[in-house]
């Protein structure tokens, strides 16, 4: 009788934001999907998703990351398989992880002075050069105008059509929300936060779970590094940072990249309204063309979460 392999260990570094759920009491995880790179479980709720990531992937601020890169990997697990997490171990059939460390993801924090309005306004242009879909500028610069003036009904009438409004596991109406969260919190009010926070909580259900999950972080400042990198630089109007940076978002995933940029783009406008002349170089948005709603999953390659 041929005995059967024991599973490979393989060390990992668990991130602070779902620590809670790698070490706590054993559960069963489903795995949502599986790539290359990286590997999706759904652990609780509808946003409570824990990535685990080969070394060369994509730093998502919730993920536990391994030491092995993709190319040394075999997941042994396909979408709707259940598998083990907790006491700081991931069980799978072929894989064995001990996360044995903590590593420390990229925030977006206060920043202890803005730009000048007109920087801001220049980044803003020159942001907006790089999109593929100007409405979610437009989107974006609406939705960020009403969070920091406190007006709720125009938040969620401004958050309904983009969340969940496109492809894949990170649709791309959902990219833009993640900007617009992580440039209010390097603005460091927390009012507008929380009022768009809310609105998103309140209607995540119909978007992935991933998604839902990296809003919620968003929320609290974290995104991956190349985005915390750009928002941050961006608003301390470091033009020759935010250019380097600028290159490295574009790059992630199929639109991702473009889609952040975007809601950076227009939340930097509102910023920018500071300035006498900026309320007539951005009027009212145009009316946005509907984005696709789907669920569906995406062929993804080492830059897409």
């Amino acid at each position: 009788m041929t005995r059967q392999a024991s599973p490979r260990e393989v060390p990992g570094a668990g991130s602070p934001l779902t620590q809670t759920v790698v070490t706590g009491p054993w559960r069963q995880a489903l795995v949502l999907a599986r790539f290359p790179s990286a590997l999706y479980l759904s652990t609780g709720a509808h946003h409570e998703v824990l990535p685990v990531v080969a070394s060369d992937a994509l730093m998502l601020p919730t993920a536990v990351r391994l030491s092995a890169a993709a190319r040394e990997l075999e997941w042994g697990v396909q979408p709707g398989d259940t598998v083990t997490v907790g006491r700081s171990e991931i069980r799978l059939p072929a894989l064995r992880i001990r996360v044995v460390r903590e590593w420390r993801p990229a925030r977006v924090r206060a920043v202890p002075h803005l730009a000048e309005p007109g920087l801001l306004s220049e980044l803003a242009d020159m942001l907006s050069t790089h999109m593929r879909t100007p409405e979610l500028v437009d989107q974006a610069t609406v939705l960020c105008r009403a969070a920091r003036s406190g007006d709720d009904a125009e938040v969620r009438r401004g958050t309904r059509p983009l969340l969940g409004a496109g492809l894949g596991l990170t649709p791309s109406g959902d990219d833009v929300l993640c900007a617009v969260l992580l440039v209010l919190c390097g603005v460091g009010d927390p009012a507008p936060i929380a009022l768009l926070g809310a609105a998103v909580r309140d209607r995540w259900a119909a978007t992935t779970s991933l998604s839902a999950s990296l809003l919620e972080a968003a929320r609290h400042g974290y995104a991956v590094p190349e985005v915390a990198a750009l928002v941050t630089c961006a608003l301390r109007g470091d033009l020759a940072v935010a250019h380097e940076a600028l290159t490295s978002t574009l790059a992630i995933g199929h639109t991702s990249g473009q889609d952040l940029v975007a809601g950076l783009a227009g939340s930097l406008r509102v910023l920018a309204e500071d300035s006498p002349q900026a309320r007539f170089l951005y009027p009212a948005a145009r009316p946005a063309q509907a984005l696709p709603s789907a669920r569906t999953v995406q062929t993804a390659g080492r830059r897409t979460p």
